[in-house]
C-alpha cells in the first residue's frame, strides 16, 4: 500500500502546494503538511520492507490510519482541483434572459454578477479549504503522537532477509518464462492420463456387476453420457478436462467449458452460466456477434431452450467444472440437452457423492503425481531444467521434503516451485528450510497451510506490486479479466509508477508479466469476438486462482482497499465509515447496504453483469464527485439519462460503457477533463460522437465499433490508441489532422470504399507523420489500396499491420519495416511468390494472417528462398486449392492455422515443416479437404515428433 501512498504525495506536492502559497497564512503549512506526508509514506516503505511476522496489529491499524489520512489529503487536493481550479464557466442564454432589444444591457449586468458570483464562491471555498489544511495537519501531530504513544517503532522491524529487492519485474518474467494457459509444465503427468481417458470418452458400452469392469467402444452408441472426474483440490481435475477437450476436437466440434464454484446460486447465477455455454457454441458462426445480442435478452428458460435447439443434431462436449452440490448439479444438468448426437458432459467436483450422482457411467478418481513426475514439476518450475546438477546440493534435502510434504498435488508443487524460483542458488537456503518447516505439515499440504503460504508470497512482492495484487479481488471468483483493461484501471488508479523512458502502459505490463511469472495470477485466453470475415479474434486476459483471491480480498478488508458487495459477501460488516472503492457482484441484499454507506469519498466504481436491479444506485452517480474509475461492462441497468451525471464526474481518468444499452453521448462529455480512456464498443451509440469530444485534451485511448473521425481530432494530441474510427466522404482536412497525433500507437480506421485517391494519398502523407505508430490496421471494404503502391510510407516503430481490401501485391515499403512482428492481409488477390517474396526479408516478423483471399492460379507456394528466420505462426483462413511447402521454406513455422472453404483444396508438403507442433483446422462439417488433412496430419504425427492437431467443425 505504500506505492498507493507515495503517489498521492507526490500529487499533493505537485498539485496544491503552489496553488495554496497564495492563499495568506496557509503556504507555510501546506509545505509541512506535505514534508508529514512524505516522511510517513517513507514509515510504511519501511513497514512493507519489513519481515512481516513482525509486523503486529497495532502497527497494522497504524499503517491504516496513515492511508486514511492519505488518502483524506488526495480527496482535499482533488476538490480543490474540482471546484477551484476550473475556469470560469461560461454565460448561457438562460443566464442573460430578457428579449433582444434589450440583450447587451442585460448581458453586460449579467456577466458582472456572474463574475463577481463566481469570485466570491472561489473564496468562501478557498477558506473552507484553508480549515480542511488545518485539520488534515491537526490529524498528521496526532497520528504522529500515536505511534510514539505506542512505540510503534520501524527502524526496530527486522528487515526481511529473503526478500529479493533487485529482481525486476522484467528480469524475472524473462528468466523464468511466463506461464502461460498451454505452458507444457502444468501438463506434467496429465497428457498420458487424458491420452488413457479420451477413447473411453467417445463411446462407452458397461459392462457392469457392482461396479465398471470394462468399456468398450459402440459406434452405434447415440445417447448422451456424463463422466465424473473427483479428486481434493489441487490434483489437477481441471487441467485434466481441459486437456481432454483438447485431444477430442476432432470427435467432438461444439465444445463449452463452464465453471460452477462453491457459491453457485441457482436463482441467480443459471442464466450466466447458461449464456457462457451458449456463447462458446455459437463463437464459431459468423453471425456470432448479431446471436449475441439477442442471448442477453433471454431468459433462462429461453437459454435452455436454446442450447437443447443448437445441440439437437450436434454431438457436444460440454465442461462442467467445480460443482460442490448435489442441488447445483440437478439444476444445471435439467438446463442442458439430455438426447442428442452421441454428446458428453465432464463434471469435476470434489464431492464424491455429487460424481456418483451425476454419472452412472464412469467416475475417475484423480490420483497425486508420482514422485518422479512431481520432481520434475518442481524443477522445470524453480530452476528451468530436470537436468542432474541444476539443484544446488545445499538445497537438495530441502527439495526432498517440500516434495515429500506437498503429497504429489501439482497446484502445491507450482505454488511453492514459483516462489521458490527466485530463490533458486544456495545462499538462500533460509528460504528454502523456512517454507519446509512453516508452511507444510507433516503430513503434508493443508489448506491452512496454503493459505499461509499465498500470504507469505504476497508479503514478498515487491512493493510497486502489492496494490496491484490487491486490485484483482474487485472481480468475481473465476471472472477472467481483459488484460488492457485491468492495466488501465491500475493506471487509472494511480498504482503505476512512471519510470524514465517508459510509458505507463509499458510499465504495468511489466507488473503484469512479473505477476504472471510469480503465478499470483493466471494468464487466460478470451474469444472476444468473431471478425468481420469469420476469424476468431483472441485477446489476452488473467484471472486469480480461488485461494489467492480469497487472501485478496481479506488483506482488502484489512486496509478499507476495496469494498465488495455481492452474496457471498453478505453478513461481512465492512467495518469502514469510508467507501474507497465499491465492487458490485450481484444485488442481492447488497445494494440494501450501499444506501447506508458515504460514498462521496468513492474513487472507483465496478458493476458486472449480473448484478441486475442497479437504476437507484446508478440515479446517484451525480454524488460520486470525486469519482476515478467507472467501469459499467455489460450494466443493462445504465440508460441515456444516466449520462447527464456521467459527464459531471469531472475527475474520471477511466470510463468503460462496453456491452450497455447507451445509445446517446451527451456534449458535456467535454467536461471530463481528465479522461484517459473512453470505451463505448458494444453499445448502441453511433459512429458520430459529438464534436465537443476533439477538447478531452488528455484522452489517451478511445475505443468504439467505428468513431467517424472528426474534425478537430488533432487537437487530441495526447491520443495513443483509436480503436476503431471511421473516415467517409473526402475531407482532407481529417486525414491530414491524423499526421498532427504524434503520440499515436494503435490505429485501426475503417475507410469509405467512395473516398477519392487524394483523400487517400493525404492519410498515407499524414501516417507517415505519426512516428509512434506501433498497430495500424487498415480496412476499405470494396474499395482499392492501389495508391499504396505508389507511395512511401515511413513507419520505424511499426509492429503489427492490418491491410484488408483490394491491392495486386504487395507494396515494396512493407520490407522496410525490420520491427515488424505480425502482418494480416484480407479480401484481396495476390500471387503467393510476391508476398512471400517481400515478407520473408522481415528479420522479426512471427505471425501472417491471410483471410480470404483470392488466389492467381489458385496456389499459394512457400518456396526454400521463404525461409523466415523467426516465423512462428502462419494461418491461411479460406485455403487456396493448392498450399504448398516446398523444402526449405518455414523452417522455424510451429502453428499452422488452416480454414477450409473449397472442397479440393490440397495441403501438400507438410512433411517439410520440420519444427510443426500445432496445426488448427476448422471448416463445415463434412468437407472432404478437411477429412483428408487430417488423415494427413494423423500419419505425418510420430512419437519422436507429435503434432497437436485441433479440429473446429463450424
Amino acid at each position: 500500500m505504500e506505492s498507493v501512498a507515495q503517489s498521492i504525495v507526490s500529487k499533493f506536492g505537485q498539485v496544491i502546494v503552489e496553488e495554496l502559497k497564495e492563499i495568506r497564512g496557509l503556504g507555510d503549512k501546506v509545505v509541512h503538511l506535505r514534508d508529514e506526508l512524505a516522511t510517513m509514506n517513507a514509515v510504511l516503505r519501511v513497514i512493507s520492507e519489513a519481515d512481516q511476522d513482525y509486523v503486529d496489529h497495532i502497527v497494522r491499524e497504524w499503517e491504516n490510519q496513515v492511508l486514511d489520512l492519505v488518502y483524506d489529503a488526495e480527496d482535499c487536493t482533488d476538490t480543490y482541483s474540482l471546484r477551484i481550479v476550473r475556469p470560469i464557466p461560461p454565460l448561457t442564454r438562460d443566464d442573460v434572459g430578457g428579449t433582444p432589444l434589450t440583450f447587451w444591457a442585460r448581458y453586460l449586468f449579467a456577466r458582472a454578477k456572474h463574475f463577481a458570483k463566481y469570485h466570491y464562491e472561489k473564496l468562501v471555498l478557498q477558506r473552507t479549504l484553508a480549515a480542511d489544511i488545518n485539520t488534515l495537519l491537526a490529524r498528521t501531530t496526532i497520528v504522529s503522537e500515536r505511534r510514539a504513544r505506542y512505540d510503534i517503532n520501524s527502524v526496530a522491524l527486522p528487515r526481511s532477509t529473503h526478500r529479493n529487492h533487485f529482481l525486476e519485474a522484467s528480469t524475472y518474467a524473462s528468466a523464468n518464462g511466463l506461464h502461460h494457459d498451454d505452458d507444457p509444465d502444468k501438463f506434467v503427468g496429465i497428457t498420458e492420463l487424458a491420452n488413457t481417458l479420451a477413447w473411453k470418452i467417445k463411446a462407452p458400452v458397461l459392462d457392469r456387476d457392482d461396479h465398471i469392469k470394462a468399456l468398450v467402444h459402440d459406434e452405434n452408441d447415440k445417447s448422451l453420457k456424463v463422466f465424473s472426474i473427483v479428486g481434493f483440490g489441487g490434483l489437477g481435475k481441471t487441467t485434466l478436462a481441459m486437456e481432454l477437450c483438447q485431444q477430442l476436437d476432432v470427435d467432438f466440434p461444439y465444445q463449452a467449458q463452464v465453471s460452477v464454484s462453491q457459491g453457485f446460486n441457482v436463482e441467480k447465477d443459471m442464466k450466466g452460466l447458461l449464456v457462457r455455454v451458449l456463447q462458446q457454441i455459437l463463437k464459431a458462426n459468423q453471425t456470432y456477434q448479431e446471436e449475441e445480442a439477442q442471448i442477453d435478452k433471454m431468459n433462462v428458460k429461453e437459454l435452455a431452450s436454446k442450447i437443447k435447439e443448437l445441440l439437437d443434431h450436434k454431438r457436444c462436449l460440454i465442461v462442467v467444472d467445480d460443482v460442490w452440490s448435489l442441488p447445483a448439479w440437478e439444476a444445471i444438468s435439467s438446463k442442458l440437452p439430455e438426447k442428442n448426437c452421441g454428446s458428453r458432459i465432464i463434471v469435476t467436483t470434489r464431492i464424491e457423492a455429487v460424481a456418483k450422482a451425476a454419472s452412472g457411467y464412469f467416475v475417475h478418481h484423480m490420483k497425486p503425481l508420482k514422485p518422479k513426475a512431481s520432481k520434475e514439476l518442481f524443477m522445470k518450475r524453480v530452476f528451468g531444467s530436470t537436468e542432474k546438477g541444476t539443484c544446488p546440493m545445499e538445497l537438495k534435502v530441502f527439495m526432498d521434503m517440500i516434495l515429500d510434504k506437498c503429497g504429489g498435488y501439482p497446484s502445491t508443487i507450482i505454488g511453492i516451485a514459483s516462489l521458490l524460483a527466485s530463490y533458486c542458488s544456495a545462499k538462500n537456503i533460509y528460504m528454502w528450510e523456512r517454507i519446509s518447516i512453516s508452511f507444510l505439515s507433516h503430513t503434508g499440504i493443508t489448506f491452512e497451510g496454503m493459505r499461509q503460504l499465498t500470504e507469505f508470497s504476497y508479503d514478498n512482492l515487491p512493493r510497486h506490486l502489492k496494490a496491484c495484487m490487491m486490485y484483482l479481488c474487485i472481480f468475481p471468483e473465476d471472472y477472467v479479466v481483459a488484460k488492457d483493461r485491468l492495466l488501465y484501471k491500475w493506471i487509472a488508479e494511480g498504482l503505476v509508477t512512471e519510470r524514465r523512458g517508459l510509458t505507463l502502459w509499458e510499465v504495468a505490463e511489466e507488473y503484469f508479466n512479473d505477476l504472471i511469472g510469480r503465478d499470483m495470477i493466471q494468464l487466460e485466453k478470451i474469444v472476444s469476438r468473431v471478425g468481420p470475415y469469420g476469424e476468431r479474434v483472441e485477446i489476452e486476459g488473467c484471472r486469480a486462482h480461488g485461494i489467492v483471491l480469497e487472501v485478496m480480498v481479506s488483506k482488502s478488508k484489512q486496509s478499507n482497499f476495496v469494498t465488495l458487495v455481492g452474496q457471498q459477501y453478505r453478513g461481512t460488516p465492512h467495518g469502514h465509515d469510508k467507501v474507497r472503492r465499491l465492487s458490485i457482484h450481484d444485488n442481492d441484499q447488497g445494494l440494501q447496504k450501499v444506501e447506508a454507506m458515504k460514498l462521496q469519498h468513492t474513487r472507483s466504481l465496478t458493476t458486472f453483469q449480473h448484478a441486475d436491479g442497479l437504476g437507484k444506485l446508478l440515479d446517484r452517480l451525480g454524488e460520486f464527485k470525486l469519482l476515478r474509475v467507472l467501469d459499467l461492462e455489460d450494466c443493462k441497468s445504465l440508460q441515456n439519462k444516466h449520462m447527464r451525471d456521467v459527464c459531471s464526474l469531472y475527475l474520471l481518468r477511466f470510463l468503460s460503457l462496453r456491452g450497455t444499452n447507451v445509445s446517446e453521448m451527451p456534449r458535456k462529455v467535454c467536461n471530463l477533463e481528465h479522461l484517459e480512456t473512453l470505451d463505448i464498443k458494444n453499445t448502441h451509440i453511433g459512429g458520430t460522437l459529438p464534436q465537443t469530444v476533439t477538447k478531452l485534451s488528455k484522452l489517451e485511448r478511445l475505443w468504439s465499433n467505428c468513431w467517424l473521425l472528426p474534425r478537430g481530432i488533432g487537437n487530441m494530441k495526447a491520443l495513443r490508441e483509436v480503436d476503431t474510427g471511421g473516415l467517409t466522404g473526402n475531407d482532407i482536412m481529417v486525414a491530414q489532422e491524423i499526421g498532427k497525433l504524434t503520440q499515436l500507437q494503435v490505429l485501426s480506421i475503417r475507410i469509405d470504399d467512395h473516398v477519392d485517391k487524394d483523400f487517400l494519398c493525404a492519410l498515407a502523407s499524414s501516417l507517415s507523420n505519426t512516428w509512434s505508430l506501433q498497430s495500424l490496421n487498415l480496412e476499405n471494404r470494396g474499395g482499392s489500396w492501389e495508391f499504396l503502391l505508389g507511395v512511401s510510407m515511413v513507419l520505424p516503430l511499426l509492429r503489427c499491420l492490418s491491410l484488408y481490401g483490394n491491392i495486386s501485391q504487395l507494396p515494396d515499403w512493407i520490407s522496410s519495416l525490420t520491427l515488424l512482428r505480425k502482418i494480416e492481409v484480407g479480401r484481396t488477390e495476390l500471387a503467393g511468390d510476391q508476398l512471400f517474396g517481400v515478407l520473408c526479408k522481415l528479420p522479426n516478423l512471427q505471425s501472417i494472417q491471410l483471410v480470404y483471399i483470392k488466389w492467381e492460379h489458385g496456389e499459394l507456394v512457400a518456396r526454400p528462398e521463404h525461409s523466415f528466420p523467426v516465423l512462428r505462426i502462419l494461418e491461411v483462413l479460406g485455403c487456396p486449392t493448392v498450399l504448398t511447402f516446398e523444402k526449405g521454406s518455414m523452417t522455424k513455422l510451429e502453428t499452422l492455422v488452416l480454414r477450409f472453404v473449397a472442397t479440393e483444396t490440397r495441403i501438400v508438403g507438410l512433411e517439410n515443416l520440420e519444427k510443426l507442433k500445432e496445426v488448427k483446422l476448422s471448416g463445415w462439417k463434412g468437407n472432404p479437404a478437411m477429412k483428408r488433412a487430417v488423415e494427413q496430419l494423423k500419419a505425418l504425427s510420430t512419437e519422436s515428433n507429435p503434432i497437436k492437431v485441433v479440429v473446429d467443425w463450424s
